[in-house]
């Protein structure tokens, strides 16, 4: 693959993992301010982001596959890793239908909806994984979508692992954006005692919400 066409790919990869470390951050955030909204907001962003990596590395077309082992090859990425998965590459091929078709197997079933909290431990413990539209388990990290559950601790170390070797490459191709970078950093100011650092509850939502649609398990 020509080197000018790998830069712009190196490139777009650095400012994914870029826009999901902001949207970690917003995420970090929102559940200290136990602001439902900002968690799957910045959980939406983390995903898609996610995505579009995992899309442009590992993808299941056969048109984009050359590009796919070129840029592994670059970055010396193997085939087989936490990203190359089914439900992070497919996760907003045809949306609608998969949102049909997500109600279809739900029908007449308990299902949960935007969820936040430590669900063992909540009245929706036995809720099937298959039936959680959208959840975030803020004990174990799980964020669920769809009935398909990500890890997202795993994620992010999966790309922090990506995002690393993405700017070893970077940094050789766009050496000038990087002293340019540095240029705009602010002075450092004086040194300040360091505050104590929150913690993030262990249950985020405010109030525990009842699903959307909760009707009894079929027997």
């Amino acid at each position: 693959m020509d080197m000018n066409v790998i830069g712009l790919h190196i490139h777009e990869l650095r400012n994914q993992s870029r826009f999901i470390e902001a949207s970690v951050d917003i995420l970090n955030q929102s559940m200290e301010k136990q602001a439902p909204v900002g968690i799957f907001f910045a959980l939406q962003n983390i995903m898609l982001g996610t995505n579009q990596i995992a899309r442009t590395l590992w993808t299941p077309r056969k048109k984009g596959r050359e590009r796919a082992t070129s840029l592994r090859q670059t970055l010396e990425l193997p085939e087989k890793y936490p990203l190359n998965n089914d439900g992070i590459l497919s996760l907003v091929d045809h949306a609608d239908e998969a949102n049909d078709q997500w109600l279809a197997q739900s029908k007449d079933q308990y299902i949960l909806y935007d969820f936040i909290g430590d669900i063992a431990n909540s009245q929706h413990k036995d809720v099937e994984t298959k039936n959680i539209y959208r959840a975030f388990d803020v004990n174990t990290k799980i964020f669920t979508y769809r009935g398909i559950s990500y890890n997202l601790e795993a994620l992010l170390k999966a790309i922090a692992d990506v995002s690393n070797r993405v700017n070893q490459i970077h940094v050789r191709m766009f050496p000038d954006q990087w002293e340019e970078a540095k240029d705009e950093e602010p002075a450092p100011e004086p040194e300040k005692k360091a505050a104590p650092k929150k913690v993030a509850p262990k249950k985020t939502a405010a109030k525990k919400k009842a699903p959307a649609k909760k009707a009894a398990a079929k027997k």
